[in-house]
């Protein structure tokens, strides 16, 4: 059990990250070395998984813990994960703000445990309704919000829709515009190809390469039992990526002039999926912006450059104070 354990702390840090953890080594009990493994990787993010239903909808919640009734020693962090992962992959963030915020990441509607909204369109309008309703039943007050490719099209577009609700924005990778320079992952979408659709081996390792410059080792049972995971709600997956489309290649754009919150933008030099030339359409179109693209870099930035990404956000967000 603590060699388990111990292979569950050193892989899940580096799977969760990525949106690709499934589980460790599966040896005699697969579902109980699956939940071993995200036992520990909470642990280590220091977040407590919670549930909470939600005009009769169940959402899946990780949470450093409420701030004290009458503090302000610590804000609140609203994390929206990326297409197709879970809160899992967004749990860096945790271990970033331990000392200034209360980290609180969900599962979105149609990822991870918390269940499609039956069978309305799950496009930008449902998800930014979805976010609002949860920050008021969960009374998190004004919130700063962290996003990461669809995660920070949503965040920026939740800032510009809910404007009193935010006080700063972190897009990292964000999707939702056009970039000056379209790459081969752009031109595919555009073409109407579903580049991260996973329906076997060979596509896991197709969504690898377009994530991560360096992929992640991933042990056989660990990718295997992913593989079918993804496939059980490939379904769900694909109607949901058709909903939200038109959102994720250009839909932020018309909405920048509403964002009047300060908001950091950080891309990746080697992103093979969100091209980091799109970071000067953030530019020219935020009034309060910082932005950098950092070298080495791919669409995973939490897992690329964890130290980099920690930094500048606890310097932004700790910003105005």
């Amino acid at each position: 059990m603590k060699r388990i354990l111990r292979f569950a702390l050193a892989t899940l840090g580096v799977l969760a990250l990525a949106g690709v953890a499934a589980g460790v080594w599966l040896w005699n009990d697969p579902v109980r070395s699956f939940e071993l493994a995200m036992a520990a990787g909470r642990a280590r993010a220091g977040v407590e998984q919670r549930f909470v239903e939600i005009d009769g909808h169940r959402w899946r919640v990780l949470d450093t813990g409420a701030v004290p009734t009458g503090s302000d020693a610590r804000r609140t962090c609203l994390v929206l994960h990326g297409l197709g992962t879970t809160a899992e992959a967004m749990m860096e963030v945790a271990r970033m703000l331990p000392a200034t915020h209360r980290v609180v990441i969900p599962d979105l509607p149609g990822f991870g445990d918390h269940a499609p909204h039956g069978d309305a369109a799950h496009d930008w309008r449902l998800y930014l309704d979805a976010i609002e309703r949860f920050r008021v039943h969960e009374n998190l007050g004004q919130v700063d919000v962290v996003g990461t490719s669809m995660g920070g099209a949503l965040a920026a577009a939740y800032a510009a829709t809910y404007p009193d609700a935010v006080r700063r924005i972190v897009l990292l990778s964000p999707a939702g515009v056009v970039a000056p320079r379209q790459n081969d992952f752009m031109a595919r979408v555009a073409a109407g190809e579903l580049p991260l659709d996973i329906k076997d081996d060979a596509s896991f390792a197709e969504m690898l390469r377009l994530n991560f410059p360096k992929p992640p080792p991933i042990p056989a049972p660990v990718r295997a039992e992913f593989i079918t995971r993804a496939i059980e709600r490939r379904d769900a997956f694909l109607r949901i990526v058709e909903d939200l489309r038109p959102f994720l290649v250009q839909g932020v754009e018309p909405m920048m002039a509403d964002i009047k919150v300060p908001t950091l933008v950080l891309y990746g030099s080697l992103d093979l999926i969100t091209d980091p030339s799109v970071i000067e359409v953030w530019r020219a179109g935020l009034p309060s912006m910082e932005g950098e693209v950092l070298d080495d870099a791919g669409h995973v930035l939490l897992y690329d450059k964890p130290a980099e990404v920690g930094e500048r956000m606890r310097a932004f967000l700790g910003a105005g104070e």
